[in-house]
């Protein structure tokens, strides 16, 4: 099985994992914990329309991290924590398009969530989900490269390493791969460039420090989303 990684858009036709670690991806795991189904969109119109049909269902939407005008909250793994109920919709900068963008493309192709903080449990899904080929696509900002990103999908190879060893299942990691697993290797060090990247600096900055130490953790859910029919749900 090959496994690779792909800023913004998606060229597999098998599996794929959408990374928008600061702060989409991690924001609709911790979301799966107390909603029924997630439910991403790109523009505000779509957002307010399923308001409208489901009054209850909380809005989340940032752009350029700054909250939405009539949503509910920002797009914060912390604030999400405080709220329940059937459905969360999300209105992301970066994330939300790169999941709807492989499913346009082709509707057949497996679609998981992927953060830090499920690394491992992702890693175990989508090595019993994969037939061939594990992408993992890095959202990025505004389609190019960020160091987020980078280090997340490092982190959920470095665990699809560890389960392929552990279940003798055979596995080849591309260049761009084995890349984002060195990157990773030194978790301590991967945690700081979270922190210290753009975008986690600028999450601190305006008082969301909350946010960026969710962002940083490993392993403390095991929560994955699959995202089909245009919702994400829990599997």
């Amino acid at each position: 099985m090959i496994i690779k990684t792909s800023l913004f858009n998606s060229t597999t036709n098998d599996l794929t994992i959408v990374i928008d670690l600061l702060r989409a991806s991690t924001t609709i795991t911790v979301a799966l914990n107390n909603f029924n189904k997630v439910i991403p969109v790109n523009n505000d119109e779509k957002a307010f329309e399923i308001k409208k049909e489901h009054p209850d269902a909380i809005l989340a939407g940032e752009k350029d991290l700054n909250t939405i005008e009539g949503y509910d909250i920002t797009n914060s793994p912390e604030i999400i924590q405080e709220y329940s109920g059937d459905i969360f919709v999300i209105n992301t900068t970066n994330g939300t398009k790169v999941i709807e963008n492989i499913k346009n493309r082709d509707e057949n192709i497996i679609v998981l969530v992927g953060a830090g903080i499920n690394a491992r449990a992702l890693a175990e899904k989508a090595l019993e989900l994969a037939t061939d080929e594990i992408e993992l696509i890095m959202a990025g900002r505004h389609e190019n490269f960020n160091i987020e990103d980078a280090i997340g999908a490092g982190l959920i190879v470095d665990e699809i390493v560890n389960v392929a060893q552990e279940r003798n299942i055979d596995i080849v990691l591309d260049e761009s791969a084995l890349a984002s697993k060195l990157l990773a290797e030194d978790k301590q060090k991967a945690k700081e460039l979270i922190g210290t990247s753009w975008g986690g600096k600028k999450l601190s900055k305006i008082g969301l420090s909350g946010d960026v130490e969710i962002c940083q953790q490993l392993n403390t859910l095991d929560t994955v989303g699959l995202y089909e029919n245009g919702e994400i749900r829990k599997i």
